[in-house]
């Protein structure tokens, strides 16, 4: 039994051993910057490394279609049916090739803007975090207050004395819960992050890059629009769909119409014709959608930043009036919570604009990720 224990003792202190090493690796609280954490994540990303595999596989199939043909076939000629389905075959293979290329580009498209997520994720939380903070010290100076105001026999807001007591309470209870409630936010948002680039879960990095709000700047709506359509792997791929559709009529045409009836052929490049459209209109309305999205983000943001500015202002009076007696501890923290609130939202904003700016550019990476 001894034995038994110690080795179980032995084998437990080896797996901490390992994890202590592996982790070791990491400093206590490195500064990260928002560059450091998209190489980290594409270079960690395990959907990267299979898309790369995919890319490889498509290759290899392509060579494979293209060992089956020993000469191009010139459209418009006639052939033996086995050499046009062979010919075929090579560009459909061709094209699931270059399409696993422009895959791939969209998961990293997609992996940047969700480590930005991620990353602004995390500076939120600590922001929510920072202003519950607040709520818990004016709830605790409040309610420190009340019990004052009872013991003199002081009135409380007209309330009688166990009444404003329970409330002054059950204040404090509620800002507590609240401020746990944040806590688990700021570590789930981490925790997020860590998992994306790879860290243990407990791991906190100092994130150092804050987020700056600037306006977008677009000199024509429909030149950006237009670039999107051009970029966008969706209409890209829609788009390649019509061209190997035409195609395949005009082969089937060659080759007697021996494997697929001539009216559904029709069918079939009228389909890929309406869902290349729908391509283009879908990324079309998802850009300009975003484009007054961040429209309305902007309009708001100087509201926001405005109570931000009354809230520092409020705090600079609540603070002088007590440097004269004139104002209470409780009344103070009152100030700082509310400027506190203040600014988480305004961080908020900024944080939603960043993130719209960036999907704006690529608005095929939105698909994966939210804000």
């Amino acid at each position: 039994m001894r034995r038994v224990l110690a080795l179980a003792a032995a084998v437990i202190a080896g797996v901490l051993l390992i994890v202590s090493v592996a982790w070791a690796a990491e400093p206590a609280s490195p500064g990260l910057s928002l560059n450091e954490a998209i190489g980290r994540a594409l270079a960690k990303s395990k959907t990267l490394q299979k898309a790369g595999l995919e890319i490889d596989k498509k290759y290899e199939q392509r060579t494979g279609a293209s060992d089956n043909l020993t000469f191009t076939p010139t459209l418009g000629e006639t052939y033996d049916p086995r050499v046009e389905q062979a010919w075929y075959s090579l560009l459909s293979a061709d094209l699931a090739w270059r399409m696993s290329k422009r895959a791939q580009d969209a998961a990293e498209d997609r992996l940047v803007l969700e480590t930005c997520q991620k990353y602004w994720a995390v500076l939120k939380a600590q922001e929510k975090a920072a202003a519950a903070e607040l709520k818990v010290r004016q709830a605790e100076l409040a309610l420190r207050q009340t019990r004052a105001r009872v013991q003199v026999g002081l009135s409380t807001a007209g309330m009688s004395p166990q009444l404003a007591l329970g409330s002054a309470e059950a204040a404090l209870a509620g800002a507590r819960t609240g401020l746990a409630t944040a806590e688990n936010e700021l570590d789930s948002a981490y925790e997020a992050l860590n998992l994306l680039l790879d860290f243990a879960p407990q791991y906190r990095p100092v994130l150092v890059d804050r987020v700056q709000f600037q306006p977008l700047e677009v000199q024509d709506l429909d030149v950006h629009v237009q670039r999107v359509l051009e970029d966008s792997p969706a209409v890209w791929l829609a788009a390649e769909g019509v061209t190997m559709a035409e195609y395949y009529q005009e082969l089937m045409w060659a080759a007697g119409g021996q494997y697929t009836p001539h009216q559904v052929r029709k069918i079939e490049l009228e389909q890929a014709r309406l869902d290349a459209a729908s391509a283009r209109d879908t990324a079309r309305l998802i850009t300009r959608g975003l484009y007054y999205s961040i429209q309305s983000l902007e309009e708001a943001y100087a509201s926001v930043a405005e109570k931000v500015k009354t809230a520092e202002e409020a705090l600079r009076v609540a603070a002088l009036a007590q440097s004269v007696g004139m104002a209470t501890a409780a009344e103070v923290a009152e100030r700082e919570a509310a400027l506190a609130e203040a600014r988480k939202d305004l961080f908020d904003l900024v944080c939603q604009h960043a993130y719209l700016k960036m999907a704006f550019q690529k608005p095929w990476a939105v698909s994966s990720s939210s804000a």
